[in-house]
């Protein structure tokens, strides 16, 4: 993810400006959306907010419609890492001042629909991850999102599994042990909550018990 965000920084710089140093708004922007990303995934839901606003002044005073929609996409998929919905109004409002947006099919991706994306044009590291999803066999889809080596990336794959469907309780231990090394609090408790209510519908009382002292202990 973090990659992503940096190649599409650099392909601005390199289209526009080659010979000359980037304009301030670039690097600007861009590290206001990884401060965005690092507040918001640690739970520091007002400062990440503030952040992101301040990447879409930087991005605002360009005028480029495109980098605006690629902040947007950004924030959609933080909060599909977190298992939260997204208000996409904003995306689809910059969409009616273009014939087309970029990484529209990564949009449709973090939407859910996955027949409508084309695998070329996604990051590259999603692409077995969407394979599998079209074939719709439950168990080769976990294993691609496992295997996804971008942490971010990783979760936000989970994310989608989550939300469309029943994760199995490697997928959900999964995530949470990828939140944990990276100090994620935000979807270490997300995923913790989830693995809760698994444990519980399962009947499995000892294992959801042993999740919600971890969940008091962290202090939920």
């Amino acid at each position: 993810m973090k990659r992503l965000l940096l190649l599409f920084f650099v392909l601005v710089f390199l289209a526009g400006c080659a010979s000359r140093p980037a304009p301030e708004w670039i690097g600007a922007s861009y590290n206001h959306l990884e401060s965005f990303k690092r507040h918001y995934l640690r739970g520091d839901e007002i400062p990440a907010e503030k952040r992101f606003q301040r990447a879409l002044e930087e991005l605002r005073t360009s005028g480029d419609i495109d980098a605006m929609a690629k902040a947007c996409l950004v924030r959609f998929a933080v909060r599909t890492a977190v298992l939260e919905a997204f208000d996409d109004r904003e995306y689809l409002r910059l969409s009616t001042l273009r014939s087309s947006l970029p990484h529209l099919d990564y949009y449709s991706f973090l939407k859910g629909s996955f027949a409508e994306v084309a695998a070329d044009r996604l990051p590259v590291q999603y692409r077995p991850f969407l394979k599998a999803l079209l074939k719709g066999d439950p168990g080769d889809i976990e294993r691609e999102a496992i295997r996804i080596e971008d942490p971010l990336s990783r979760l936000i794959a989970a994310g989608l599994i989550v939300r469309d469907r029943q994760a199995s309780e490697p997928l959900l231990n999964g995530a949470i042990e990828t939140a944990s090394q990276q100090g994620w609090k935000k979807p270490l408790l997300a995923y913790l909550k989830k693995l809760e209510r698994y444990y519980d519908s399962v009947k499995e009382t000892s294992k959801a018990a042993e999740v919600r002292k971890r969940l008091e202990w962290i202090g939920q």
